[in-house]
């Protein structure tokens, strides 16, 4: 699985799947011209990402009916949904789905050394969930800048 770190002055690594990157960022994009439907080659050369992938992701998104998608030469992608209607929580769930922040969230409860005295996995749990909450109450037209005037 390929993620994607984030570094911030004085913390600690978060680490995301590069899918989750890409479709927060195309998300990004598509704020940008909230009314614009974009080409997935556009698309793809803005954020710096293989067509292939965006395609995936934009394909992924449209499943779960953030964007609408057209085929043909006025084809393109847009928003299914306003901005102000797309919490991050629900994306990063989305694209971070089946992906155990470690061994012990496993479905099948991973090959914890630990167990059953370890009380760091309810701290990470907690940590994890904070994160979540934060990013539920946020939504995409939260992280867009302000329209030109």
């Amino acid at each position: 699985m390929w993620h994607r770190q984030y570094q911030f002055s004085g913390a600690a690594t978060l680490r995301l799947l590069v899918a989750t990157d890409i479709a927060l960022r195309l998300l990004m994009r598509l704020g940008a011209e909230p009314d614009r439907r974009r080409n997935t080659e556009d698309l793809a050369q803005s954020v710096g990402v293989p067509r292939n992938h965006v395609q995936k992701i934009i394909q992924e998104l449209a499943e779960a009916g953030l964007v609408r998608t057209w085929r043909g030469a006025g084809g393109g992608v847009a928003f299914a949904k306003a901005p102000a209607t797309i919490r991050l929580g629900a994306v990063v769930r989305r694209f971070e789905a089946g992906q155990a922040l470690v061994e012990c969230f496993r479905p099948d409860g991973g090959a914890c050394c630990l167990s059953p005295d370890c009380r760091l996995k309810g701290i990470l749990w907690q940590a994890r969930e904070a994160f979540l909450a934060r990013l539920d109450a946020t939504t995409l037209a939260d992280c867009l800048p302000p329209p030109a005037a």
